[in-house]
């Protein structure tokens, strides 16, 4: 089912439009924000296996051929868009019906159910684009193969548009260690302190291709627009904010990552740079965010570019193909009012727990105390939510949390 009206949040009165199959719905402007999208429970029918804790989702037995072509097509492409972008990267295995024209066709689903705006289509790569068995030329395939020199990074972050979610079908050169590294973009955020994610929100990246050149490339990149009609010309220079807000989950991410991120607008050279190698440091050195997905013939991944970092492995000598078709998103923006996924989460069990026990949320002596502990350990939610680092802070946390909660139902003088 497609995103209604009433699931954008409109405040200004000249909105842009976001097109969906049913009607026309607003989109971001500098005050006026997407509302986050709900899941819909398409999915419960198909078996899932989630990879890590936070990031990584496989599905064993969804035939997305099938999908495609059958009457829920929507409403079950709609909940994969919304997993893709709350799980980062989701793996659909033996995928070998999948026809490069279902993969489009899949693409445009993907950010027509959710939200991309009803200007932005297929990215076209501005230099490679694939010839095909008859000698013409697919502008929106992407043929990709072994390459030494590529390095962490978000793909094609160097245009206004922003990339949104991608795909990619290895076709070829099967090997054991031909493996693509993930990091989830989500919990990079939520290892920030909160003094330093406030100074990240208020500054902006330049992103660009290293050493690129504009009047290097002109003659022979593909001309007209890609994907965008904002995504035009030779200059491939972007300017993103250091920390976004993605629309389909509600929740902030690092976006200034990367080999194509040349530094961080308005700072010293010798500050960006140590912003750089920090952000940089907190994917290599946390290991509940990364997941090293292995090929196996005719799988297929799909992931959010806004909410993960990505690598190919290089330790292997083999060759490997495969075809990557891109979907162009929104144009990146902030919301104030969002939040972290962490914070999110904690907030969202909190409320669900209050709702399971309306009698116990009611229910107050002759000083009122209970309420008053129900604020206590709300507020408290929200501050200490920020001090988890590790996946064992982040249990104790939970611990200490249930522990005080009981702790004051029970005695109202240990609420001071």
């Amino acid at each position: 089912m497609a995103p209604t009206a009433t699931q954008t949040e409109t405040i200004t009165q000249t909105p842009m439009l976001l097109q969906t199959p049913n009607k026309m719905v607003a989109a971001p402007s500098s005050t006026d924000y997407y509302i986050p999208l709900q899941l819909s429970g398409a999915l419960k029918r198909f078996e899932k296996n989630d990879l890590t804790p936070l990031i990584g989702t496989r599905f064993e037995a969804i035939n997305l051929t099938e999908i495609l072509h059958s009457p829920v097509c929507d409403q079950t492409i709609r909940d994969i868009a919304i997993t893709i972008s709350q799980r980062g990267v989701c793996i659909f295995p033996k995928q070998e019906h999948l026809t490069i024209e279902d993969q489009k066709l899949l693409a445009r689903k993907l950010g027509e159910l959710t939200c991309r705006p009803h200007t932005s289509g297929l990215h076209i790569h501005p230099l490679n684009q694939t010839t095909m068995p008859d000698g013409t030329i697919d502008a929106e395939l992407t043929t990709l193969a072994r390459d030494p020199t590529k390095k962490l990074h978000k793909n094609q972050s160097g245009f206004s548009g922003g990339a949104k979610v991608k795909k990619q079908s290895h076709v070829d050169g099967w090997h054991t260690d031909s493996d693509t590294l993930f990091a989830s973009a989500y919990e990079v955020y939520d290892l920030l302190s909160e003094p330093y994610a406030k100074l990240l929100e208020a500054l902006t990246a330049t992103f660009m291709p290293p050493d690129h050149q504009p009047a290097e490339i002109e003659d022979r990149m593909w001309k007209g627009p890609r994907g965008s009609p904002e995504n035009i010309g030779a200059d491939l220079r972007a300017v993103h904010r250091c920390i976004r807000t993605n629309p389909v989950t509600g929740w902030k991410y690092v976006y200034a990552m990367g080999h194509h991120m040349q530094g961080i607008d308005r700072l010293a050279d010798v500050e960006s740079k140590m912003v750089k190698e920090h952000m940089e440091r907190l994917v290599t050195d946390n290991q509940q965010l990364q997941l090293r997905v292995k090929w196996q013939p005719e799988d297929l991944a799909i992931w959010d570019n806004r909410a993960v970092y990505h690598c190919a492995t290089y330790d292997y000598n083999a060759k490997r193909v495969g075809n990557r078709i891109c979907g162009v998103g929104e144009k990146p923006y902030l919301d104030p009012r969002s939040s972290g996924r962490r914070k999110f989460q904690y907030i969202k069990r909190f409320t669900q727990r209050e709702r399971r026990n309306p009698k116990q949320n009611d229910a107050k002596d002759s000083d009122g105390w209970f309420s008053d502990s129900v604020r206590f350990s709300r507020n408290h939610l929200i501050v200490f939510v920020y001090t988890a680092r590790t996946r064992r802070e982040h249990q104790n946390l939970k611990y200490w949390l249930s522990e005080r909660e009981d702790c004051i139902r029970r005695d109202p003088e240990s609420n001071k």
